[in-house]
């Protein structure tokens, strides 16, 4: 069981240093919005494949869906630290 926990940790902050870098260097927002927007679709799918699954296939399923779901929030949280920060350096005036 450590051994999952590890796993996700490390994969939601390899996710998280990832958006977050890209959204402080990249200008276009399109390609910023692209790590989300992959990882939405992807978790959408699993989602629906969950439901239509049946038998043990779907525990397999809805685990994915869970690591699906968790890379995205890290994404999200990648977008919010560069949110903050965007208000903090307006607020100083820089």
């Amino acid at each position: 069981m450590p051994e999952a926990v590890f796993f996700f940790v490390v994969r939601m902050s390899l996710v998280l240093i990832a958006q977050t870098v890209i959204c402080f260097k990249v200008k276009p927002l399109i390609i910023r919005l692209a790590p989300a927007a992959v990882l939405g679709a992807i978790t959408a799918l699993l989602l629906i494949v969950t439901f239509s699954a049946d038998g043990m296939a779907v525990l397999g399923f809805a685990m994915l869906t869970v690591w699906a779901a968790t890379l995205l929030a890290a994404c999200g949280l990648g977008w919010a630290v560069w949110g903050i920060a965007r208000v903090i350096r307006r607020s100083r005036g820089k």
